[in-house]
C-alpha cells in the first residue's frame, strides 16, 4: 500500500498541470478539486448509503438504484468526479441525496471524507475501485460494495497485469453486483472471493421514463417535417463521419448532434460552422431558422431528445471509445445504431443485435446505408423500436436486487425495506 499511495501522489502532481492547462484552453473542465482534495464541508450521513458515481453515466446509475432503495430515515449522499455528473446530479437529486465530490485516492483526503460523511455502507459503481479508500473504508468498519459491476476487456487485461497486488483489496469488498456471467467470472479470476460475487443485471435498464423533450415545439418546427436522427454521446471525429454520411442520402433527415462532453459544444459548433451546415443549438434563444442540424448543448435531455427521433446512433463506437450506453433510445422506442466499438456495452450491444434493436456500421458508408434502408422503410424501423422498449421493460430488475443487497450490508439502524421503483 506504501508503494500505491507513492505513486498515487505523484500521478496526481504529474497530472494536475496537464489538467489545468486542457482546461484553460477550452478542454475538458476540471472537477471540484477542492472538494477531491477533502478542502470543502461534507454532508454527515450518520450511518447512511453513500453512491459514488463518476461522471453523468453513472449518475444515472445511482438515481436509478437511489428509486429502488427505501430504507426509513437514512441519508443518501453522492459522490462524483467530474464537473458534468457534478451538474447533473445537483439537477436530478436534489432532494433526494446530497452530493459532494468524491475525494482522490490519498490518505488525507479519504481520512476526511470517510471521517465527516460517516457512512454505513458504500456503493461504487462499475469499474471504481480504489485500493486505498477500499483499505480506509474497511478500517472505519465500512462495507465497500461494487455495483452495476462490468470489468471490460480492455480493464480485464490492465487489471490482470497486476492481479497478485489487486487480490488483497478485492477481498475487502463485501459485495460484487455484476452485470453479467461474464463480468462475473472476469472479477473472480481478478481475485474477488466467489461467494460474494452476484448477478443482478444492467442497473441502466431501471431507468425511469424521460419526460417529454423541453424544446419539443421548436425542434419539430426546424425539422419541417423530415425524420429525426438523434445522434447521442459523440465523440470527437464522429460528427465529421454522420455529416458526410448523411450527405450521401438523396432525401436528406434533421440530424440532432449531442456531442458526449460539455467541453466539445463548441468545437462542434465551429465544425458545423466551418461546413457552411446551417443549424441551431439547445442553448440559443433563437426562433426556428431553417437548418439541417439541431445541436443539443445540454446535459441531461438526450433521453428525452431521444423521443423526438425516428432512429438513433450512439457515439464513441465509430472511433475507439467504447461505445454508449444504447439503452436510453430504446426506452424511448428508438431503434439504434452503433460503430464497432461498443466494448463497454459488449451484452447489451449483443442482446440488441440479436433482436434486431441495434444495427452496427462500420465507417460512413455503411452508416449512410443503413440510415437509407431505416428511413425509408418507417414502418419496419417503428416496429423495431417498438421492441426495443418492450426489451428494456423486459429487462428491469437489477436496481430492486441491488438495493435489497445493498440494505442487507448497510448498518442496523438503517436497515429497511427496499421496492422495485
Amino acid at each position: 500500500m506504501l508503494l500505491y499511495r507513492a505513486l498515487a501522489a505523484a500521478s496526481l502532481a504529474a497530472y494536475a498541470p496537464w489538467a489545468l492547462l486542457r482546461s484553460l484552453t477550452g478542454g475538458k473542465r476540471l472537477g471540484d478539486i477542492r472538494g477531491r482534495l477533502g478542502k470543502r464541508p461534507y454532508p454527515d450521513l450518520a450511518g447512511g448509503v453513500w453512491i459514488h458515481a463518476v461522471s453523468v453515466g453513472e449518475v444515472g446509475v445511482a438515481r436509478n438504484l437511489l428509486r429502488a432503495l427505501i430504507l426509513p430515515d437514512t441519508r443518501f449522499g453522492v459522490s462524483v468526479s467530474t464537473a458534468a455528473g457534478r451538474d447533473l446530479a445537483e439537477r436530478t437529486l436534489a432532494g433526494r441525496a446530497d452530493v459532494f465530490a468524491f475525494p482522490f485516492d490519498l490518505a488525507g483526503p479519504v481520512e476526511r471524507a470517510l471521517t465527516a460523511v460517516r457512512p454505513g455502507v458504500v456503493a461504487l459503481t462499475e469499474t471504481e475501485i480504489w485500493p486505498l479508500f477500499i483499505e480506509r473504508a474497511q478500517r472505519h468498519g465500512v462495507p465497500v460494495a461494487l455495483v452495476n459491476g462490468r470489468i471490460s476487456e480492455r480493464s480485464f487485461q490492465r487489471y490482470g497485469r497486476v492481479r497478485r497486488w489487486l487480490a488483497p483489496t478485492l477481498n475487502r469488498i463485501a459485495l460484487f453486483a455484476m452485470q453479467s456471467e461474464e463480468d462475473a467470472r472476469r472479477i473472480v479470476h481478478l481475485g474477488a472471493p466467489a461467494a460474494r460475487v452476484r448477478v443482478f443485471g444492467n442497473l441502466k435498464y431501471d431507468l425511469p421514463e424521460a419526460p417529454p423533450f423541453a424544446d419539443a415545439q421548436r425542434l419539430r418546427a426546424v425539422a419541417a417535417g423530415r425524420p429525426i436522427v438523434v445522434a447521442g454521446s459523440t465523440g470527437e471525429g464522429e460528427e465529421l463521419v454522420l455529416l458526410e454520411a448523411l450527405e450521401r442520402l438523396e432525401k436528406k433527415p434533421f440530424l440532432v448532434l449531442a456531442p458526449r462532453r460539455p467541453e466539445r459544444f463548441e468545437s462542434v459548433a465551429a465544425l458545423l460552422e466551418s461546413r457552411g451546415v446551417p443549424y441551431v443549438r439547445r442553448s440559443s434563444a433563437d426562433a426556428t431558422p431553417p437548418a439541417a442540424v439541431y445541436l443539443l448543448d445540454s446535459i441531461g435531455e438526450l433521453g428525452s431528445a431521444y423521443r423526438e427521433a425516428t432512429v438513433a446512433f450512439v457515439g464513441r463506437s465509430l472511433i475507439p471509445g467504447g461505445g454508449q450506453n444504447p439503452i436510453e433510445a430504446w426506452a424511448a422506442g428508438v431503434s439504434v445504431l452503433a460503430g464497432p466499438h461498443m466494448e463497454n456495452f459488449r451484452d447489451v450491444a449483443a442482446s440488441g443485435e440479436a433482436l434486431g434493436i441495434l444495427r452496427r456500421v462500420s465507417d460512413g458508408a455503411s452508416l449512410a446505408r443503413e440510415l437509407e434502408a431505416a428511413l425509408s422503410s418507417p414502418r419496419e424501423t417503428a416496429g423495431r423500436g417498438a421492441d426495443a422498449s418492450r426489451f428494456v421493460a423486459e429487462s428491469r430488475g437489477a436496481a430492486a436486487a441491488t438495493a435489497q443487497a445493498l440494505a442487507a450490508l448497510a448498518s442496523p439502524a438503517s436497515r429497511g425495506r427496499t421496492s422495485s421503483p
